[in-house]
Protein backbone atom coordinates (compact mmCIF):
# COMPACT_ATOMS: atom_id res chain seq x y z
CA UNK A 1 0.00 0.00 0.00
CA UNK A 2 1.14 3.73 -0.73
CA UNK A 3 1.11 6.51 2.07
CA UNK A 4 0.75 9.93 1.00
CA UNK A 5 1.78 12.71 3.33
CA UNK A 6 -1.08 15.38 3.45
CA UNK A 7 -1.41 18.96 5.17
CA UNK A 8 -4.27 19.43 8.03
CA UNK A 9 -5.00 23.22 7.58
CA UNK A 10 -6.94 24.55 10.38
CA UNK A 11 -8.83 27.78 10.47
CA UNK A 12 -7.81 31.10 11.91
CA UNK A 13 -7.98 31.97 15.22
CA UNK A 14 -7.55 36.14 16.49
CA UNK A 15 -5.53 36.48 20.00
CA UNK A 16 -5.58 40.15 19.44
CA UNK A 17 -5.57 43.63 17.33
CA UNK A 18 -3.06 46.22 17.15
CA UNK A 19 -4.55 49.17 17.86
CA UNK A 20 -7.71 47.66 18.46
CA UNK A 21 -9.38 51.21 17.04
CA UNK A 22 -8.79 53.57 14.34
CA UNK A 23 -9.92 55.53 11.43
CA UNK A 24 -10.14 54.66 8.12
CA UNK A 25 -6.66 53.58 6.83
CA UNK A 26 -5.47 52.48 10.16
CA UNK A 27 -2.68 49.33 9.47
CA UNK A 28 -4.12 46.81 12.40
CA UNK A 29 -1.86 44.00 12.98
CA UNK A 30 -3.49 40.74 13.87
CA UNK A 31 -2.35 38.46 15.90
CA UNK A 32 -3.17 35.09 16.39
CA UNK A 33 -2.94 31.46 14.83
CA UNK A 34 -3.17 29.40 11.85
CA UNK A 35 -3.15 32.84 9.68
CA UNK A 36 -0.44 31.58 7.24
CA UNK A 37 -1.89 31.47 3.83
CA UNK A 38 -4.84 34.06 5.03
CA UNK A 39 -6.25 35.64 1.84
CA UNK A 40 -8.82 37.94 3.47
CA UNK A 41 -9.60 40.13 5.94
CA UNK A 42 -12.82 41.34 6.58
CA UNK A 43 -13.59 44.47 9.20
CA UNK A 44 -17.27 43.30 10.14
CA UNK A 45 -17.82 42.88 6.48
CA UNK A 46 -15.40 45.25 4.64
CA UNK A 47 -12.59 43.47 3.00
CA UNK A 48 -9.08 44.20 2.84
CA UNK A 49 -6.15 42.21 1.93
CA UNK A 50 -3.63 41.25 4.61
CA UNK A 51 0.35 41.78 3.67
CA UNK A 52 2.83 40.68 5.73
CA UNK A 53 1.58 37.20 6.76
CA UNK A 54 3.33 34.54 9.13
CA UNK A 55 1.51 32.02 10.86
CA UNK A 56 1.34 33.95 14.15
CA UNK A 57 0.16 37.42 12.94
CA UNK A 58 -0.58 39.55 9.51
CA UNK A 59 -1.53 43.48 8.50
CA UNK A 60 -4.14 44.41 6.74
CA UNK A 61 -5.65 48.30 6.53
CA UNK A 62 -9.06 49.29 7.69
CA UNK A 63 -10.69 49.93 4.63
CA UNK A 64 -13.30 52.58 3.44
CA UNK A 65 -16.15 50.91 3.62
CA UNK A 66 -15.27 49.48 7.48
CA UNK A 67 -17.96 49.70 10.02
CA UNK A 68 -17.16 49.13 13.53
CA UNK A 69 -17.30 45.52 14.40
CA UNK A 70 -16.08 41.79 14.16
CA UNK A 71 -12.57 41.35 12.07
CA UNK A 72 -12.64 37.50 10.08
CA UNK A 73 -9.65 36.34 9.34
CA UNK A 74 -10.17 34.21 5.97
CA UNK A 75 -7.30 30.82 5.21
CA UNK A 76 -7.48 28.23 2.94
CA UNK A 77 -9.58 26.30 5.72
CA UNK A 78 -12.21 29.11 6.13
CA UNK A 79 -12.98 32.20 8.28
CA UNK A 80 -12.32 32.88 11.89
CA UNK A 81 -12.16 35.45 14.60
CA UNK A 82 -13.83 37.00 17.10
CA UNK A 83 -12.20 40.31 18.01
CA UNK A 84 -13.96 43.53 17.73
CA UNK A 85 -12.26 46.54 16.06
CA UNK A 86 -13.67 50.66 16.46
CA UNK A 87 -13.83 52.24 13.43
CA UNK A 88 -13.65 55.98 14.45
CA UNK A 89 -14.15 59.24 12.90
CA UNK A 90 -11.19 60.90 10.96
CA UNK A 91 -11.24 64.69 10.33
CA UNK A 92 -9.79 65.43 7.18
CA UNK A 93 -9.97 68.45 6.14
CA UNK A 94 -11.93 71.78 7.44
CA UNK A 95 -13.92 74.35 4.86
CA UNK A 96 -12.17 77.39 6.65
CA UNK A 97 -9.98 77.07 9.60
CA UNK A 98 -10.31 80.72 10.77
CA UNK A 99 -14.47 82.33 11.44
CA UNK A 100 -16.03 83.96 13.89
CA UNK A 101 -18.86 82.84 16.36
CA UNK A 102 -22.00 81.60 14.74
CA UNK A 103 -20.77 81.03 11.32
CA UNK A 104 -20.91 77.68 9.85
CA UNK A 105 -18.21 75.08 9.59
CA UNK A 106 -17.95 72.14 7.06
CA UNK A 107 -15.95 69.32 8.18
CA UNK A 108 -14.84 66.71 5.65
CA UNK A 109 -13.48 63.07 6.82
CA UNK A 110 -14.65 59.55 7.45
CA UNK A 111 -17.28 57.59 9.61
CA UNK A 112 -19.43 60.36 10.44
CA UNK A 113 -22.82 58.89 10.25
CA UNK A 114 -23.40 58.27 14.56
CA UNK A 115 -21.48 61.08 15.68
CA UNK A 116 -22.70 61.99 19.09
CA UNK A 117 -20.81 65.55 19.60
CA UNK A 118 -18.76 68.31 17.65
CA UNK A 119 -16.20 70.34 19.85
CA UNK A 120 -14.44 73.67 19.32
CA UNK A 121 -12.22 73.60 21.59
CA UNK A 122 -13.93 71.22 23.96
CA UNK A 123 -17.10 73.42 23.53
CA UNK A 124 -20.17 71.58 21.94
CA UNK A 125 -21.55 72.47 18.79
CA UNK A 126 -25.07 72.34 17.02
CA UNK A 127 -24.30 70.43 13.99
CA UNK A 128 -26.09 68.35 11.14
CA UNK A 129 -24.15 64.91 9.82
CA UNK A 130 -24.64 65.94 5.87
CA UNK A 131 -23.28 62.00 5.67
CA UNK A 132 -20.77 59.45 6.39
CA UNK A 133 -18.01 62.03 5.29
CA UNK A 134 -19.57 64.96 5.81
CA UNK A 135 -20.59 67.44 9.05
CA UNK A 136 -21.44 71.15 8.96
CA UNK A 137 -21.33 72.41 12.27
CA UNK A 138 -21.98 76.20 13.64
CA UNK A 139 -18.76 77.33 15.44
CA UNK A 140 -20.18 78.26 19.28
CA UNK A 141 -21.08 81.52 20.59
CA UNK A 142 -18.08 80.68 23.57
CA UNK A 143 -15.93 78.99 21.20
CA UNK A 144 -11.93 80.03 21.97
CA UNK A 145 -9.66 78.88 19.26
CA UNK A 146 -7.98 75.45 19.67
CA UNK A 147 -9.10 71.94 18.42
CA UNK A 148 -12.29 70.61 16.50
CA UNK A 149 -12.96 67.28 17.06
CA UNK A 150 -15.77 64.53 16.34
CA UNK A 151 -16.95 61.71 18.70
CA UNK A 152 -18.86 58.79 17.84
CA UNK A 153 -19.75 55.74 19.93
CA UNK A 154 -16.40 54.20 18.25
CA UNK A 155 -14.43 56.87 20.24
CA UNK A 156 -13.22 60.22 19.15
CA UNK A 157 -11.26 61.37 15.97
CA UNK A 158 -8.31 63.58 15.53
CA UNK A 159 -8.01 66.99 16.29
CA UNK A 160 -7.80 69.75 13.35
CA UNK A 161 -6.97 73.74 14.97
CA UNK A 162 -9.60 75.56 14.21
CA UNK A 163 -8.89 79.98 14.66
CA UNK A 164 -11.49 82.34 16.35
CA UNK A 165 -11.88 85.43 14.30
CA UNK A 166 -12.00 88.27 17.00
CA UNK A 167 -15.17 90.51 15.60
CA UNK A 168 -14.38 94.07 15.56
CA UNK A 169 -16.95 96.38 16.03
CA UNK A 170 -16.71 100.29 14.81
CA UNK A 171 -18.11 103.02 16.14
CA UNK A 172 -18.62 106.50 16.29
CA UNK A 173 -17.21 106.89 12.56
CA UNK A 174 -17.38 110.10 11.33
Amino acid sequence: SNTLAFTVILPPTTSSLVPSSGPVGTVVTVNGANLLGSTNVSFNGADATPNTITAGSLKATVPANATSGVVTVTNPAGPGGALTFKVTPKIVSLSTTTGIRGSTVVLTGTTFTSATSVKFNGVSAAYAVDNDSQITATVPATATTGNVQVTTPAGASNTVVFTVAAVVLVTGVG
